[in-house]
């Protein structure tokens, strides 16, 4: 890469035809400085044309030195200002360019680690993974099923406040929830016992401590 750096703007001014026989109409990236402070990044398919440019319009009072990259290849200019740009905020720039890849290397990052946390969680608990969660085959069973059976190892206590006050209940590895004297085969039919409603969605009213202690709901719940 070609390139000249930290010249004044009063050489700029006086020795423009120079500069522009050296430079010709190359591709490239420039920068603009107020003393040593970076003020200003640029780009441009004639360096020459943008730099003289600047010696007439808003920036003109703005900066006294400036520096020229040239690039072989001026696809590539676009890529490089919005690099600098972001990296170094240039108090000149109004608008922070925007790269052209539409984010595809951070998808690509997203699908990448998705991955490797599938296999890791297949490592840990030698289970399939749904929905980001690691599944027992018992677990996977009963929400397969729509069943509580095989939820639990032992008997696990289900927590729900409604209309302020407090429901306890027992799930037991059977399937079945103890609630006071009754019995229930299913969440819903708990849950219509505290409520009252005809129709309720008793996987999401019931709320069962996970293996870290904390209160989730039961279509959440994962051992």
């Amino acid at each position: 890469m070609s390139k000249l750096e930290n010249v004044s703007k009063k050489v700029f001014k006086e020795y423009h035809g120079q500069i522009t026989e050296l430079i010709t109409d190359s591709p490239g990236i420039y920068a603009l400085y107020d003393e040593t402070e970076l003020y200003y990044v640029g780009k441009s398919t004639d360096l020459k044309r943008r730099v003289k440019r600047h010696l007439h319009d808003r920036h003109y009072a703005n900066w006294t030195h400036f520096s020229l990259y040239l690039v072989r290849r001026s696809e590539h200019i676009h890529e490089i200002e919005s690099l600098l740009v972001r990296i170094a905020n240039p108090k000149g720039n109004r608008v922070v360019p925007k790269g052209r890849t539409g984010g595809q290397m951070l998808k690509k990052l997203k699908v990448m680690i998705k991955q490797e946390q599938k296999k890791r969680f297949k490592e840990m608990f030698g289970a399939k993974i749904k929905d980001g969660r690691a599944m027992t085959p018992g677990i996977k069973a009963a929400l397969r099923r729509g069943k509580l059976k095989g939820l639990v190892q032992r008997q696990t206590k289900l927590y729900r406040t409604y209309k302020g006050k407090d429901y306890k209940a027992t799930l037991t590895p059977g399937g079945i929830i103890k609630l006071g004297n009754k019995r229930f085969t299913s969440p819903s039919a708990a849950a219509k016992a505290v409520t009252g409603w005809k129709t309720v969605g008793g996987w999401k009213f019931w709320y069962i401590k996970d293996k870290d202690g904390e209160w989730v709901r039961l279509t959440d719940y994962v051992s």
